[in-house]
């Protein structure tokens, strides 16, 4: 039976001149301003795409023109292409080019969601597995992304068999990576340590989320609390949970990660590792926010030394991730 496996991600603008239609995109997304009505969520969503479009030009400007996601994404496509070719081969199977294909979707870029299944549908699919690089459920991320790729199935008309994954916040192999980098940024702040009495303080940081959102049972603060539970297991330096990426001026999940800072700066300490952990790859929330826009927040308050954990971008052990998963939904 031929498998289809969509990796799903929610995409970003890939130059410059992509800003203001992803932003559009973005917002015109029910997910995102939820409950307000069509005609006016996509009128508010051009209106905050020219408000916030300069800016966001400059934002994307300093990290090279463009978010690096789609390129990060691909090459974790490859990575797992490579270890489903060597598991059939070494099983004396087919070859994975022939059974199995992989192919990536993006929620408000291109090659969007559709373009992947129909690739899928198009090689002769039977089977489909809808695999989101989130490790965290929200309905603004995964439930979105799995909701585009339903409507997707209905536009061309395909009904393979399906397996959706949604989440896999302790997924074992996930958990040990992430524990990694951060245990690889503690090893470099503890090599450049000055002040050997500075104590250093790990801060996880994960992209926030409107209290609204959470209020109608969205699941992500829960499955972030997993990760973090699996990833401190036995950690011996002082740490802390906070949210980054606000919007707007509503409530989102709290700490913000500018607080923590200010509040880890007023009990003294100076060297902080800040620890991604809802992004698989780099793209603006890293790049620009942890390394650029809190980096100088975290001097301002004081932090001598600030180190951000990397993510996975082509690491090959996130592929090996990946494909646990996908054991797991039987391919």
């Amino acid at each position: 039976m031929k498998t289809g496996i969509a990796l799903l991600n929610f995409g970003g603008p890939w130059t410059l001149r992509d800003v203001k239609p992803f932003l559009y995109r973005l917002f015109s997304n029910p997910a995102v301003l939820v409950g307000v009505p069509t005609p006016f969520r996509q009128a508010l969503a051009f209106g905050i795409a020219q408000v916030k479009g300069p800016s966001s030009v400059e934002s994307y400007r300093s990290i090279g023109g463009g978010s690096p996601q789609l390129m990060w994404t691909e090459t974790q496509a490859e990575g797992l292409r490579r270890l489903l070719k060597t598991a059939a081969d070494c099983g004396g199977g087919r070859s994975a080019g022939e059974d199995v294909r992989v192919e990536v979707g993006m929620r408000s870029a291109e090659p969007s969601i559709e373009t992947a299944l129909r690739n899928l549908k198009d090689w002769g699919a039977h089977r489909l597995v809808l695999l989101p690089l989130f490790p965290h459920f929200s309905t603004t991320t995964t439930g979105t992304c799995l909701e585009e790729a339903e409507a997707a199935l209905a536009r061309i008309g395909w009904a393979p068999l399906r397996h959706e994954v949604r989440h896999w916040p302790d997924e074992p192999a996930y958990a040990a990576l992430l524990r990694r980098t951060v245990d690889e940024a503690i090893a470099r702040a503890e090599e450049e340590r000055g002040d050997a009495r500075d104590p250093i303080h790990i801060l996880f940081s994960a992209h926030s989320l409107p209290l609204k959102i959470v209020e109608r049972g969205d699941t992500y603060p829960a499955d972030v609390q997993r990760t973090i539970g699996a990833v401190t297991e036995g950690l011996r330096h002082e740490w802390s949970l906070c949210y980054q990426s606000r919007n707007g001026k509503m409530p989102w999940l709290q700490p913000y990660l500018e607080d923590e800072l200010k509040r880890l700066a007023a009990e003294g300490i100076r060297r902080v590792v800040v620890a991604p952990v809802s992004f698989v790859s780099d793209h603006i929330e890293t790049l620009f926010e942890l390394d650029q826009l809190y980096a100088e927040e975290a001097r301002k308050e004081g932090i001598t030394h600030y180190y951000r954990a990397r993510t996975f971008n082509g690491d090959p052990e996130f592929a090996a991730v990946l494909r646990g998963i996908l054991k797991r939904a039987g391919v």
